[in-house]
């Protein structure tokens, strides 16, 4: 895989679209400061997913776009695709090439494409992920990357580290599987409130559904006499209406009489005006045929005469035929006379150009001879003047031999003296040294001290920020157990707002109600809300008070019955359940007299009544008095068994634990769970949360204050500890300074005895040398003297040759003079051959057309004499049909005469009948009147007893036909009517009944268990995702530890191998929690001791952070790598070295380098210039290395 192209386009300084093409080795991008060339590699970082703008040099992404200059305009996008070659299959994809694009608008709208195709930013995260492709990766390495890695935060360095070791597919997991984890959680918390919510509605509504089911057996009695009385009066109903049938039944047979009659009338009507009409037809037809025989009269006339003009005209084409034929006869004898002449003369010219052909040949087989010739004499010269030019060569280095020689000895001669004035300069140079490291090692013993002293202090600084940072951790538990406190409330405050927004426990009917009152202003007119939103109970009664309303919580409160009516004709028209409202002009409630209550509060476990034990409105007083009025609170249900046996079980009572004690003497209760939150509860919860909250936020913002006056006090401790190990490092630079230069002087003394030795060594061997050079000398010079003469003698030999080559040179151009000539004329008579057969060949093609010329003028002919003949023959046939068509109109006219006279009779006698018809339309009238008068009176039964039918339907929802099969024997009616009131009194007595809450209760209940499921299954789910994040995090942990040892090891080698020398190492500074851990780095350039990175020079500090990129490439070598400017702070001794370096990767890795350094230009095979001939518009110009050195 590899870096194939990129295209830019609005991207920063490049205004117009500029592609770069890439292949393998080491490429180039130069130019001047300012010209935009890291545009380049930013342009790379931003389509592979950079979402930081001061990453890439900006302070919004917009700064990104080219903003136009004085001359040009600002473009509205930017666009940056990078293709690459995948033929090798790295990366997940079945494509051999991959585009990735990515375009940002000014609106700040962005795209991403992978080949063309939208996608996600993450899709291009994964697509590269772990190959050291990315914004995060090891690919594009900047200034600001070298800087990460320089840094004296050893955090800012993992990142890299984790690419390198192929962790941050394993990370990216982890985290997206520690949100969903957590996600879970919060999940997990609603979901219990939710189920607390529930379980505190279960048990009221299993008490208010078995009181729903004793309503609905009253109700079943009830329904089952009432619809028996119903039926017993429809049938009595039906027996009237059989009656009125009877009579109807009568009056129908006497009308259908008259019908009858009626009809016989009407059907002679019929069929006399039929026969009117038939007649009338007949004479229409008539009066038809008569026209039409005018008409065809009159077309024979017209026909008869247009054949004869056209016989005249067919006539005179046949005159016309004739005399063209003969014409065309005459050419045609013409044509073929030319042909003859033509052939003839092709027949000659054919003759005459095998003449020329065969003199040709002889020609040219000649031409080839001499020229072969030719080609043996010149190669042989050739061969001649190469041996002289081999012989020049030789001669050529002999002198230069000899030359370089005389040097040599003179070289030598000089050296000597130069070695003797050296090696006295060196003696000098030793005696200076001496003494320089007798100064040094006085200062070293100096700067030790003060050092030691600088550490004492220091060592007093860092207890004391010790003991700052214990506070100030201990302040920031306090911070987080608050905040902690806060999100727990303010989830829990947020989770009751949102179940009192969406009316959660509330039944679907008041729901949809409450909702539509929202919605639809004018239908919420007069509909004042749920009970339970109208009244405030306090935390201590609101067990009791709940228990007592149970299902009357979820009663709506209306102004009148007229608003309560349009809300239950909306639940009707929308099917949304049933709902139970509350009037308060109907409504009217009752209290306890004031001596029972007198009595009632000197026992023992007295509260008070429900209803001035809450806070409402004064407008819903006759509601509350309704439902609570008469409803006494306990303390508990053995004082609640006193009351009530006291007074007999005359009123209800509610203890404080929400056990009832009905009138009457049932009994309710047992044991309830707090945890919920009811619908009468949730406000004051939402209240008494929000007042926690407000005063958890007080407390954190102090734990924040004091959090803030620690930090300013451990940062000027801290900045005080700077200060002095600031001061302790340069003491200690200078220290490793004097050290340093100790070690040099010491090693240049050594260096300066070695070389004193060796030049001594070389004088003589120079001697030596100086010796063996003059008898060298000697040889060359008679072996030139020897080739020289070899070379004159070849030089009159090529003469000869060239001689006899030129005669050869002058017959062959004779030669070929001759058959040019011989082609040209060749040619001349190819071209009279091809015009006379073209000739031929028009004549033959002027032949073809005039023969058909001849063939279509006598089929034309015959065709206008055969026309004629049937135009004859037309006009006789259209004369007989003429002579018929007259006979056939008189006809006619004595036709239409007779049906005229029929017609008249028939009229007559249609007139008489209409006499009849208006009789007995008078009788059939008289009997209509009474039969309507018998239809009224069934009708009103029919209206009774569809009354009846309606109101069986409102009440039951059930048809007579359905009512019929619950009938039962009643007896008489009175006594069923007396039967039907004390059914009426029973329901009556059970008061408000919730007939919803036996579903409400199943579907609770439904909800509950199905509630329970799916925490059990994000209980399941959490555990899951916690082993998954425990299993990965083992797995990063071992790869980052394998793979960190082998980046360590390459680490040290490559460093030895840039610095030629010395030695390196990566530390994990927290083992104990690798994953988190920073990497310090440690490096030994050649003579010095091993030290922290930070107390290096800045150019020993940029090549060891380019020999870590190199290890980390040695390990995982990354598909392409773009470097910008991170040689800058390098010297060029070094620049040199880096760039070898390159080249020595370059094999594995594809290299796009930005800079401007001559030495990395040098190792590039392709360079791009970036140029800006244009202010403020970068341009882009090629050249290929093999290009330049040519």
């Amino acid at each position: 895989m590899y870096l194939k192209a990129l295209d830019i386009y609005g991207f920063k300084s490049f205004a117009d679209k500029i592609s770069l093409e890439f292949n393998s080795g080491i490429t180039g991008v130069v130019g001047p400061n300012g010209s935009g060339k890291s545009n380049v590699a930013d342009a790379v970082r931003w389509v592979l997913g950079e979402q930081s703008a001061k990453a890439l040099r900006g302070s919004k992404m917009e700064d990104i776009i080219f903003a136009g200059t004085e001359h040009r305009k600002p473009l509205g996008f930017a666009e940056v695709s990078l293709t690459i070659d995948n033929s090798d299959g790295t990366l997940p994809v079945s494509f051999c090439e991959v585009t990735v694009a990515r375009r940002v608008f000014r609106s700040g709208e962005s795209e991403y494409y992978i080949n063309k195709t939208p996608c996600r930013l993450k899709d291009i995260h994964e697509l590269f992920m772990d190959t050291g492709i990315g914004k995060e990766g090891y690919s594009i390495i900047g200034q600001g990357r070298v800087d990460d890695i320089l840094s004296s935060k050893s955090d800012n360095r993992r990142q890299i580290f984790e690419e390198a070791s192929g962790i941050m597919k394993y990370k990216v997991r982890k985290l997206e599987s520690e949100k969903k984890l957590e996600l879970t959680k919060q999940n997990l918390v609603r979901i219990d409130d939710i189920i607390n919510e529930l379980e505190a509605q279960i048990e009221p509504l299993k008490h208010q559904a078995g009181v729903a089911r004793k309503y609905m057996e009253l109700r079943e009695g009830l329904k089952e006499l009432e619809v028996s009385v119903y039926v017993e009066n429809i049938s009595s109903l039906k027996e009237k209406i059989r009656e009125y049938d009877q009579q109807y039944l009568s009056l129908k047979q006497s009308i259908d009489k008259e019908s009858l009659r009626m009809e016989e009338i009407i059907r002679s009507n019929g069929q006399k005006t039929q026969l009117l009409k038939l007649l009338e037809e007949r004479l229409e037809a008539s009066r038809k045929e008569f026209y039409s025989l005018e008409t065809h009269l009159e077309r024979c006339e017209s026909q008869i005469k247009l054949n004869e003009e056209k016989m005249d005209s067919l006539e005179g084409n046949v005159s016309r035929l004739d005399s063209e034929m003969l014409e065309t006869n005459h050419k045609l004898r013409r044509l073929t006379e030319e042909e003859d002449d033509r052939n003839n003369k092709l027949v000659c010219l054919n003759t005459e150009y095998g003449d020329y052909s065969d003199k040709l040949s002889a020609h040219e087989l000649r031409l080839k001879e001499i020229i072969d010739t030719q080609s043996k004499s010149e190669r042989h010269i050739e061969a001649l003047k190469a041996s002289v030019m081999d012989k020049l060569d030789v001669l050529s280095d002999k002198k230069m031999q000899i030359n370089n020689l005389n040097l040599h000895i003179e070289g030598i001669r000089k050296r000597q003296v130069s070695l003797e004035n050296e090696i006295f300069g060196l003696s000098l140079e030793e005696d200076r040294d001496k003494a320089k490291k007798q100064e040094l090692e006085h200062n070293i013993k100096k700067a030790s001290d003060a050092i030691e002293h600088s550490n004492e202090k220091l060592d007093g600084l860092l207890r004391e920020r010790g003991e700052l940072d214990s506070s100030l951790s201990e302040q920031r538990k306090r911070e987080s157990a608050f905040k902690s406190e806060m999100q727990l409330k303010a989830s829990r405050y947020k989770m009751l707002q949102d179940m009192e927004k969406g009316l959660e426990g509330y039944n679907r009917s008041v729901k949809e109600i409450l909702h539509a009152c929202g919605r639809l202003p004018e239908f919420g007119k007069g509909i004042h809300g749920a009970l339970a939103q109208l009244i405030t109970v306090d935390l201590r009664y609101e067990t009791a008070v709940e228990m007592s309303l149970g299902g009357a919580l979820q009663n709506i409160v209306t102004s009148t019955e007229e608003e309560a009516k349009r809300a239950i004709e909306f639940l009707k028209r929308d099917r949304l359940g049933r709902a139970s409202f509350l009037p308060i002009s109907s409504v009217k409630g009752r209290r306890f007299d004031s001596g029972i209550i007198n009595e009632i509060s000197k026992m023992e476990g007295f509260c008070g009544v429900a209803s001035e034990l809450i806070s409402y409105d004064p407008i819903y007083e006759g509601i509350i008095l309704n439902l609570l009025g008469r409803v006494v609170v306990a303390e508990n249900l053995e004082s609640g068994i006193k009351i009530a046996r006291k007074f007999a079980y005359s009123f209800r009572i509610v203890t404080l634990e929400g056990d009832i004690l009905n009138s009457g003497g049932s009994m309710s209760g047992g044991s309830m769970d707090k945890r919920g939150t009811g619908i009468l509860s949730r406000s004051r919860e939402i209240s008494e949360l929000k007042e926690t909250v407000i005063s958890l936020q007080k407390k954190l913002r102090e734990a924040e204050k004091n959090i803030g006056e620690i930090t300013g006090m451990l940062e000027e401790v801290s900045a005080e500890i700077s200060l002095e190990q600031k001061e302790v490092r340069e003491k200690e630079l200078l220290k490793i300074r004097d050290e340093s230069h100790l070690a040099q002087v010491v090693q240049s003394i050594s260096r300066l005895r070695a070389k004193a030795e060796m030049l001594t060594e070389e004088k003589l061997q120079d001697k030596r040398q100086e010796e063996a050079a003059v008898i060298e000398l000697s040889k060359y010079e008679r072996e030139l003297c020897d080739i020289e003469n070899v070379i004159e003698e070849t030089k009159k030999a090529i003469e000869s040759h060239q001689e006899k080559h030129k005669e050869e040179r002058y017959a062959c151009d004779h030669l070929s003079a001759e058959i040019t000539e011989l082609k040209v004329s060749i040619s001349s008579v190819k071209q009279s051959i091809q015009g006379t057969k073209e000739a031929i060949e028009r004549i033959a093609h002027e032949k073809e057309l005039t023969l058909k010329s001849i063939d279509k003028r006598i089929e034309e002919k015959t065709k206008n004499l055969k026309e004629i003949c049937s135009l004859k023959e037309q006009n006789e046939g259209l004369r007989r049909q003429r002579k018929g068509s007259e006979e056939a109109r008189t006809g006619k006219t004595l036709e239409m005469d007779r049906i005229i006279e029929e017609k008249k009779v028939v009229e007559e006698e249609l007139h008489d009948i209409v006499s009849s018809i208006t009789e007995i339309n008078k009788n059939t009238a008289l009997l209509q009147e009474e039969y309507n008068r018998i239809d009224i009176k069934k009708a009103r039964a029919e209206a009774d007893m569809e009354a009846i039918q309606n109101r069986m339907w409102d009440e039951y929802e059930i048809t007579y036909t359905n009512a019929a099969e619950l009938r039962r024997d009643i007896g008489s009616i009175k006594e069923a009517q007396k039967k039907i009131g004390e059914y009426k009194s029973g329901i009556k007595e059970l008061g408000h009944v919730n007939v919803a809450a036996i579903d409400e209760y199943v579907k609770t209940k439904e909800r509950y268990e199905f509630m329970s499921g799916q925490k059990k299954d994000m209980v399941m789910a959490a555990e899951k995702l916690q082993r998954i994040i425990y299993e990965m995090t083992s797995i990063m942990k071992k790869q980052f530890t394998e793979q960190f040892k082998l980046i360590n090891d390459n680490f040290n080698i490559v460093f030895g191998e840039l610095f030629e020398g010395g030695r390196a190492e990566l530390i994990i500074t927290d083992r104990e929690n690798i994953l988190e851990s920073g990497i310090e780095i440690q490096a030994q350039p050649p003579g010095k001791r091993l030290q922290n990175m930070m107390l290096l020079s800045g150019g020993e500090r940029a090549f060891t952070a380019i020999a870590l990129l190199f290890a980390i490439l040695r390990l995982r070598p990354a598909p392409f790598c773009i470097l910008d400017e991170i040689e800058a702070a390098l010297d060029d001794a070094n620049v040199f070295r880096f760039a070898e370096y390159i080249k020595k990767y370059s094999q594995n890795t594809q290299f796009i380098m930005v800079t401007h350094r001559k030495g990395t230009m040098e190792a590039a095979d392709t360079l791009y210039g970036v140029t800006m001939q244009e202010h403020g518009i970068s341009k882009m110009v090629s050249l290929k290395m093999g290009d330049k050195a040519s």
